[in-house]
């Protein structure tokens, strides 16, 4: 580790050296100006290179370049009578390719007049719309300890607890579960974007969407509109590259997790193709912590844009991603290691193509999309004898309409349609005897679990909202909508969601934001699979949001916001002291094998009865980077969470973190240097004490580690913390940039604390990470 730090660093110096001979200090900057409502193109738009004298105007489609650009981050103001001026920064100007900025400008309520500054660098935060954080794809690619991923640099963002078990990325907000968020590309609902994720859930390790392809990211953790639907807790939503490159370029990029290339293909003057493909090698860090398993993933990307007309616009995208566990069963401490873990192979992959036609008065989406995830999961004994097998293939099909209307300045109405049809084939089987989490062989039904169940179901969901978004005036906008979810696969089909959200400005500076509604979410289907379980409701969360906002200055803002959720009808199981503890939607960040009586899964059955409620604080203060090199995030966040399970006992939330406190910040030097680095703080999480059979002091000779439910989630996890920190050097030459980093985790080595765990070959309760301090060095070369 010390040789590959030494390595890196004399690296680094060398090609800084041949950088100032052969260095290229300029490039130049593309894109369109558009109107944020009807997405039509402003000719005349005035585009500035702040504190340069570059600059530039938009052509009669709203086009514009500027060149002569110095290379590095900048910041660009963009300008037009009777719009609102915005500003947009980190934008990465390289001498390999034009920087791509796209902006669409919003009209002032009094029209001709000039209107003044009011969003600063927040522009994505300015709507109705509560809880809702933008992150541009160069704060997320530069983001220190995120591996360059979308959910992972979410996953630190206010209101998201930490994931005890280490390594996923399960987004885990406000008290809610991770089969709670929603993943929308493009307006296209894609099921999960993670690699190895669990079934039924939208987490995983790590996800499979290249971040060089990401324009924009959208967080909403509550008070999202009624537009979104079937799902309870979150929305992430991606927005993905657009622009029409200039010329054929491409870039390798290799790291210590993965490697992988990328190309993107102008069409003329009519779209774009890019594509990628990254395959991952985990064998040195998994191998170094001592691990008897290494997870291979790989992974393709493919984005096509055909605009055959200014006012159509085609958008396809193609993920694919394909996961397998390479497991070393050479010795018996390796197969004992691997029994308690599940043998896990999956196939995930969407497809999908969603159509725009501008209209005189705003627009039309019309969206088909296809999803397949395929999940193969089995589990062995020490001598190898397989007692699970899992197959299970589901199948998405989604067609969506969606129309914006402006109907005057001050009136916009959003409305929309979908269907879905699922298809689900399945076949699970149990041996007659199985193994517990407690490695001890037990009879099969002794868990409530059946010998087999098998489906081969096809069912429908639609949709249909509406949307009324009143500028009432330019102090008070206002979003109040409708959503109806129908469930073909229910008994209780029909379900009404009424949303409203508001946000009141006191001054240009200081606003206030109230949001609320009804959210409901449909049984996973893997619940579904148990015909016992078709009487299950849809999922039920009602949602109170109240926020406060000031914006400091252009690149300075503070946002304090609280929250109250309460849940009805969760899922719970019925065997009485077997599964009547289990709360659903509070299972399913592992993957739910014999480590914890395959309760991820849902096989057993399942009841509507159990409820819940959490609430919380959330302080946030956000730095942009701007005339002052400096940018940062820090956030607070207290919440409690309570769920109430079929048992009529109360027991706090698996993700109940009460405190969690997060400060990433970061400098950047000229054009060519970038430090930064992150710190967290988290109070421990809830679990069930774990013992040494031998030591269990209720049930000593009954060979347990867990005493269930007598001791369920009685005991918190210790506090944990740890800084990550990252430094990024661009080398730009005359046809080509090469961009380097230096990514070190968990820097003073801390044993983060995870729930504890019994290690059946050492006889002991493991009860931190194995993964300690971990250096991560990456290369990518564009050309």
């Amino acid at each position: 580790m010390r040789l590959m730090l030494q390595l890196a660093v004399m690296a680094i110096v060398v090609l800084s050296q041949l950088s100032q001979l052969f260095a290229q200090t300029s490039g130049s900057i593309s894109g369109t100006v558009i109107d944020a409502r009807n997405l039509q193109p402003l000719t005349g738009a005035n585009i500035s290179v702040i504190g340069t004298t570059r600059g530039a105007t938009t052509d009669l489609e709203g086009e514009f370049t500027i060149t002569e650009v110095p290379v590095g981050s900048q910041r660009l103001r963009f300008e037009y009578l009777g719009y609102e001026t915005l500003l947009k920064t980190d934008i990465l100007v390289i001498s390999a390719k034009p920087a791509m900025v796209n902006a669409a400008l919003v009209q002032g309520l009094l029209s001709g007049e000039e209107v003044t500054v009011s969003a600063g660098y927040f522009n994505q935060e300015e709507g109705t719309q509560t809880s809702t954080l933008g992150l541009s794809q160069e704060e997320i690619r530069r983001f220190p300890g995120g591996f360059e991923d979308v959910v992972r640099t979410v996953s630190t963002l206010p209101g998201v607890a930490i994931n005890g078990g280490g390594g996923r990325n399960d987004l885990l907000v406000r008290g809610g579960g991770p089969s709670e968020n929603l993943y929308l590309i493009n307006n296209i609902e894609v099921p999960n974007i993670n690699h190895f994720g669990t079934q039924g859930t939208s987490g995983g390790s790590l996800s499979f969407v290249n971040l060089d392809f990401v324009k924009d990211v959208s967080f909403s953790s509550g008070g999202f509109g009624a537009r979104y639907g079937d799902k309870m807790s979150a929305v992430l939503e991606l927005q993905m590259k657009d622009e029409i490159p200039q010329q054929v370029s491409s870039k390798l990029t290799i790291s210590a997790s993965q490697y992988g290339a990328a190309i993107e293909i102008p069409f003329k003057s009519k779209g774009s193709l890019i594509c990628s493909a990254r395959k991952s090698y985990l064998d040195l860090i998994f191998k170094a912590a001592g691990l008897a398993f290494v997870p291979v993933y790989t992974d393709y990307n493919l984005i096509a844009n055909y605009n055959p007309t200014p006012d159509d616009h085609f958008f396809a995208i193609g993920l694919a991603a394909v996961n397998t566990i390479d497991r070393d069963l050479s010795t018996l401490e390796n197969r004992i290691d691997n029994a308690a873990l599940m043998d896990n192979s999956q196939y995930q992959g969407i497809t999908g193509i969603n159509y725009r036609r501008l209209l005189n008065h705003g627009y039309l989406d019309l969206t088909v999309a296809t999803s397949l995830f395929r999940y193969r999961f089995s589990q062995e004994d020490p001598q190898a004898v397989e007692y699970f097998q899992s197959d299970s293939d589901e199948w998405e099909h989604t067609q969506k309409a969606q129309h914006y209307w402006v109907i005057s300045q001050r009136l916009g109405l959003r409305t929309g349609i979908s269907n879905k049809l699922v298809r689900n084939e399945s076949s699970t089987a149990f041996a007659d005897s199985i193994y517990d989490r407690s490695g001890n062989r037990v009879a099969r039904d002794d868990l409530g679990l059946p010998p087999l169940q098998e489906g081969n179901s096809s069912f429908t969901k639609q949709a249909a909202f509406a949307e009324l978004e009143w500028f009432a005036s330019t102090r008070l906008n206002i979003n109040a909508g409708l959503r109806a979810d129908f469930y073909g696969f229910l008994d209780d089909r029909l379900y009404l969601a009424p949303r409203i959200s508001s946000r009141f400005r006191f001054t240009d500076r200081l606003s206030l934001r109230l949001g609320g509604g009804i959210y409901y979410q449909s049984p996973s289907y893997v619940w579904l699979n148990n015909p016992l379980n078709s009487q299950l409701r849809a999922l039920q969360n009602r949602m109170v949001i109240c926020g406060w906002d000031y914006l400091c200055r252009d690149d300075l803002r503070f946002s304090l916001e609280g929250y109250h959720k309460s849940y009805s009808d969760l899922p719970s199981g019925v065997l009485q002291d077997v599964t009547d503890y289990i709360v659903q939607t509070n299972t399913g960040t592992g993957f739910g094998g014999r480590e914890d009586d395959f309760q991820s899964f849902g096989y057993y059955e399942l009841t509507s009865s159990a409820s819940g409620r959490a609430y919380g604080a959330e302080l946030l203060v956000q730095k942009k980077f701007s005339d002052l090199p400096l940018y940062g995030l820090f956030s607070l966040t207290w919440s409690k969470t309570r769920v109430t399970a079929n048992n009529g006992k109360t027991y706090p939330g698996q993700y109940d973190q009460r405190f969690i406190f997060n400060l990433t910040a970061g400098y950047i030097f000229k054009s060519a240097w970038e430090v930064s680095g992150k710190f967290r703080y988290f109070t421990g999480v809830p679990y069930t004490p774990v013992y040494r059979p031998a030591d269990n002091p209720l049930y000593p000779l009954q060979q347990t580690t867990q005493n269930l439910p007598d001791e369920y989630l009685i005991d918190r996890t210790p506090a944990g913390h740890h800084l990550d920190l990252r430094v990024d050097r661009y080398f730009n030459f005359a046809s080509w940039t090469l961009i380097t980093y230096l990514d070190i985790q968990n820097v003073y080595n801390f044993a983060i604390p995870l729930r504890p765990v019994y290690d059946f070959w050492n006889d002991e309760v493991v009860t931190s990470s194995d993964l300690k301090i971990l250096p991560s060095i990456g290369v990518s070369i564009i050309l």
